[in-house]
């Protein structure tokens, strides 16, 4: 029995991402379809894969939502204006200010965490450069 609860955790673990990853978009408005498929690469980035590939093609750009107030996950806000100067930026596709819907909110809060994650590890390599 022990050895029976933590293989049903790690499958009920499984179904539960892969209904997350099943969106259906029938059921979203126009404008919210639209601005859930513009995040649709989320479904498979992964932040430190993704940054190590920049790195090695030597694009040590952060990323920045766009928003009205351009910002930079994982960036101390009081050095941004300098990083920003030093590394440069590239704005994460599909980010925006704008919400149109639940499913959109929860994809641009992960767009949010994954462009934290790649901020933290580029930010080291574009530092160590300027160094």
């Amino acid at each position: 029995m022990k050895r029976i609860i933590p293989v049903l955790a790690i499958i009920l673990s499984m179904s539960g991402c892969q209904e997350t990853e099943q969106i259906d978009l029938s059921t979203l408005s126009p404008q919210e379809r639209d601005a859930v498929t513009s995040l649709a690469w989320l479904q498979d980035a992964e932040a430190s894969r993704d940054a190590k590939l920049a790195i090695e093609r030597g694009d040590k750009r952060l990323l920045a939502m766009a928003t009205r107030a351009p910002n930079m996950p994982g960036v101390p806000t009081e050095s941004a204006s300098r990083i920003k100067s030093v590394c440069g930026i590239r704005y994460l596709e599909g980010s925006t200010d704008m919400v149109f819907g639940d499913t959109h909110l929860k994809l641009l809060q992960a767009a949010q965490e994954y462009a934290t994650e790649y901020n933290k590890l580029m930010l080291d390599a574009c530092l160590k450069q300027t160094q």
